[in-house]
């Protein structure tokens, strides 16, 4: 009688096998889509009012939010937010019935429906998960140099299980006959901790510059509340303020003293994804001296963006600076303009 041990370690070899493909397959992330199709992959986010989407061996792809029937997800945990003010961490588990997810933690399990998710977010430990953002370039006209200019602007965002950090850049710049001028220039680097579903606290760095403006440049460095008014899978709107201070200097080579100021950041995005797909964002900030009383200055950027395809948008932006008591006395205290270009989501 052969022994049985080759036949045992075959039998062993093919159970562990098995095993191992069937918790692959469980692993794995699941959409149902309203029309029955089943997208089976990764589930890397929802923002802007899609789900970002990793198919098996094909690609990433965004599906409309509103198209969606059922989600499961449990590869990653994730940060969920809903429309009613509540932030959950877990896995993603079909719900009982149809239109709902189940969120299940360490030592809770809560069922919602799916349409009051306002955005989810994957993480690992204390890694960022979420990196996205934007490029956009275009010409413009504005005021300040009556002629056409260049501009190169973006966005980098990076966002974990209670940290939300971004860089946004833009630049500026007219053409002369003997040169190329930069007049217009902005980086800025804000980063805030998540306390509740409605409040975060954090700080920033800013670097300006604005010839029309007479201001060569200007650091800025603060503190603040950013607290959340709203927030859908389609609209969102919060308001900033706290604590900021400046170090100017005009076009005139004058340096000013320490300014200190106190802000107030309106932020308003809203998103309409089915036919045509557009996008409208706007950040309007308003400054008021405490150390110069009386001067106050204004920010504001509005852009509407149209997807033509995939991550490739028409994009037109209104900018517009206000200062009362500019850094330079014989500057105009308006610039504003327009851009039309073409934007590029990551």
């Amino acid at each position: 009688m052969r022994p049985l041990y080759p036949k045992l370690a075959i039998l062993l070899v093919l159970l562990f096998s098995a095993s191992e493909l069937i918790f692959s397959q469980e692993l794995k992330d699941t959409i149902i889509m309203n029309n029955g199709m089943i997208l089976s992959g990764e589930l890397k986010n929802l923002k802007s009012g899609r789900v970002e989407f990793d198919i098996d061996n094909i690609s990433i792809v965004k599906v409309k939010f509103d198209r969606i029937k059922m989600i499961k997800a449990q590869s990653h945990a994730f940060r969920i937010e809903t429309s009613d003010r509540k932030i959950y961490y877990g896995n993603i588990r079909r719900g009982d019935k149809p239109g709902t997810i189940k969120i299940e933690s360490i030592d809770t399990t809560v069922i919602i429906p799916l349409n009051s998710v306002a955005s989810m977010t994957s993480f690992n430990n204390k890694t960022y998960r979420t990196i996205s953002g934007y490029v956009s370039s275009g010409f413009n006209y504005a005021r300040s140099s009556n002629s056409g200019r260049f501009n190169l602007d973006g966005a980098v965002k990076l966002q974990s299980r209670r940290t939300y950090s971004e860089l946004i850049s833009s630049m500026f710049i007219s053409q002369t006959d003997s040169n190329w001028v930069r007049d217009r220039e902005s980086l800025a680097l804000s980063t805030y901790y998540v306390l509740n579903p409605w409040i975060s606290i954090g700080g920033n760095l800013k670097y300006q510059r604005n010839y029309e403006l007479g201001l060569a440049r200007r650091f800025q460095e603060g503190i603040g509340l950013m607290v959340n008014l709203l927030k859908h899978n389609n609209f969102q709107m919060r308001v900033v303020s706290g604590l900021v201070i400046n170090q100017e200097k005009s076009t005139e080579g004058v340096e000013f003293p320490t300014q200190v100021e106190i802000p107030l950041n309106y932020y308003l995005e809203f998103f309409k994804f089915s036919d045509p797909n557009i996008s409208i964002t706007t950040s309007q900030t308003a400054y008021f001296s405490i150390t110069d009383a009386g001067r106050v200055r204004w920010d504001g950027d509005t852009r509407i963006s149209w997807e033509i395809i995939d991550d490739l948008a028409l994009s037109l932006q209104f900018y517009h600076n206000y200062d009362n008591r500019p850094p330079s006395g014989n500057s105009r205290t308006w610039d504003y303009g327009t851009v039309i270009g073409l934007k590029y989501e990551f």
